[in-house]
């Protein structure tokens, strides 16, 4: 199984929407009681969202977490091969925004053959340098899981129900609503208007201050903003960035 990415990817958004237009359907409900029960697939699934704020300051040691990282995932993999099968028939239709950091994992997924080195060798790299970048946009995320990651834990700790009635407040909920209901243009259209805002207020901060330790952060903020994709999940991190900077 090597796109465990893309099937990650469109379980989130099958439960977010799910959820967030209350169509909750007894399928849909028994697909996640499925998955809670397989502690492989939760572990794998966990490792995929939280590898998006793994950092290391050097390189080299990022380079070899990522060769490690390799073989170990392969042997995972290999023990949710059939049941990914099974699972990736209930998800098959729903849409998903490309995710490179997922792309790249899956990519390590692949047996190693003569015709894809380049592709792996480059994976490789695309990982070293997103565990050695400086997740400053996720800072506020060290308090509070943003909302798809509530959803996604809510899930595997089996209290979803708890957790989007009491713990997301009903502007959140509007916010999740809206964010999820927009379409791919929408979403690009936006993404682009909002980074628009957020570099000019970006660049204000760095012409005005004279904290250097804060012009480091804000330097930061910009070169992540450039790596971020036109996808809801960014979508609804920028505008959390844009929040934090008003």
């Amino acid at each position: 199984m090597n796109n465990f990415g893309k099937i990650k990817s469109k379980i989130l958004k099958k439960l977010t929407e799910a959820y967030a237009e209350n169509t909750l359907k007894q399928n849909t409900k028994n697909l996640f009681k499925v998955i809670k029960k397989n502690k492989d697939f939760k572990e794998m699934y966990l490792f995929y969202e939280e590898i998006e704020n793994k950092y290391f300051e050097d390189q080299d040691t990022a380079k070899l977490y990522v060769e490690e990282l390799s073989s170990i995932l392969k042997q995972k993999a290999s023990k949710i091969n059939a049941f990914c099968e099974v699972i990736n028939m209930s998800v098959y239709d729903t849409q998903i925004d490309e995710n490179q950091l997922y792309d790249s994992i899956d990519q390590l997924l692949e047996e190693d053959n003569l015709t894809n080195i380049e592709k792996k060798v480059i994976a490789k790299k695309k990982l070293v340098e997103h565990l050695t970048t400086k997740k400053q946009v996720q800072e506020k995320a060290k308090e509070t899981y943003t909302v798809n990651e509530n959803l996604l834990h809510a899930v595997l700790a089996n209290n979803f129900n708890v957790l989007y009635e009491s713990s997301l407040n009903d502007e959140q909920k509007e916010t999740l609503k809206s964010i999820i209901s927009l379409s791919d243009e929408d979403v690009k259209n936006k993404v682009g208007e909002i980074k628009e805002s957020l570099y000019n207020k970006v660049n204000t901060l760095l012409s005005e201050s004279t904290d250097n330790s804060f012009k480091d952060k804000l330097t930061d903020v910009k070169k992540e903003m450039d790596s971020m994709s036109p996808t809801k999940y960014n979508y609804y991190r920028l505008k959390e960035l844009q929040n934090g900077l008003d």
